[in-house]
């Protein structure tokens, strides 16, 4: 089964890349006969603003992006306390942060397997090993520099004894240096890393919530996803976490990535940001734009028939409830 995602962060407004990505994984997902399951991403917790992601689903709504499984605002679900949004599917919970066990546990595995460690770094030695990194023009190798200063005990003790060490303690992924990996993009083709180049990364922070790189592996296999589809900007990342479903769970286990070009800006040089303009969706529906002129827009943005049709979406596609 064809299973893709979107895991947005509830930490403001619909972006219209967002809005855009959403579009295009929705469509993928049908015309695979799949499902389009929307997670939500809350781990930044300093960030976060519980009314942004209601309002997302509001957007989501009128534009009539609605998920097949996951967070959705369709009634039928199971209703969560926290934002009011329903949930449906069987493998869930789709908020992360109610799966802070599940991450501790798949955590906890990957220290026993020796693929993660913790570190110990204070707010003068991060900027020391910042301004090392600057002069060096090398990354930095945070376990010979841990392993150094740290017994083995401490550096493998358990996520239950991390989590109240009382240092400024964060665990972090085990990168296999001296090798070269080969990832493939089923946009871009393949995409060659040099993992010397590539720095140990948190995977699990002292205030128990998990970074990205790790709620999106383990999410996305429990999840059974097939198809990533995300922007460019985390292409960067692919490599890490390429490497980690191979080292974790398997070469065989790991998902297809697809990373979509940026939409530009008024430059057409850069990614469009806030001071382009205005690129908020609710603030265009808000103006009275029809969800179908803006779907139609969006789904330009990226794509050209190859035909002289501009239009494909009518007024009755969502009378109708069809997608």
């Amino acid at each position: 089964m064809f299973r893709t995602r979107q895991a947005p962060s509830p930490t403001g407004f619909l972006h219209l890349g967002t809005a855009r990505t959403m579009l295009f994984t929705q469509l993928f997902a049908a015309n695979q006969q799949g499902i389009w399951y929307l997670r939500c991403d809350d781990t930044d917790r300093k960030r976060l603003q519980p009314e942004a992601f209601m309002n997302l689903l509001e957007c989501m709504k009128k534009l009539n992006l609605k998920p097949d499984e996951g967070v959705t605002f369709d009634t039928n679900g199971f209703r969560d306390g926290f934002y009011g949004a329903y949930q449906i599917g069987k493998l869930g919970p789709y908020i992360q942060s109610e799966r802070l066990k599940i991450y501790h546990e798949h955590a906890q595995r990957m220290i026993d397997k020796r693929l993660a460690y913790w570190t110990f770094f204070d707010e003068k030695e991060k900027q020391e090993l910042v301004q090392m990194k600057a002069a060096t023009k090398k990354a930095i190798n945070y376990f010979t520099l841990t392993k150094n200063k740290f017994t083995e005990e401490e550096m493998f003790m358990s996520v239950e004894k991390g989590l109240v060490d009382g240092r400024e303690c964060a665990l972090r992924f085990a990168i296999q240096r001296d090798q070269k990996l080969v990832c493939i993009d089923e946009l871009l083709g393949e995409i060659n890393f040099d993992l010397n180049l590539e720095e140990d990364f948190i995977i699990l922070k002292n205030d128990g919530f998990p970074s990205y790189h790790l709620a999106h592996i383990v999410d996305d296999h429990l999840m059974e996803t097939t198809l990533v589809i995300r922007s460019q900007e985390w292409l960067p990342s692919l490599a890490r976490h390429w490497m980690m479903f191979c080292d974790y769970w398997g070469s065989e286990n790991v998902p297809k990535f697809l990373h979509l070009p940026f939409v530009l800006g008024e430059t057409g040089n850069k990614k469009m940001s806030k001071r382009d303009g205005n690129v908020n969706m609710d603030d265009y529906l808000a103006d009275g734009f029809l969800p179908e002129a803006i779907l139609n827009y969006l789904a330009f943005l990226g794509w050209n028939p190859g035909t002289p049709q501009e239009l494909f979406l009518e007024k009755t596609d969502f009378e109708t409830d069809k997608n």
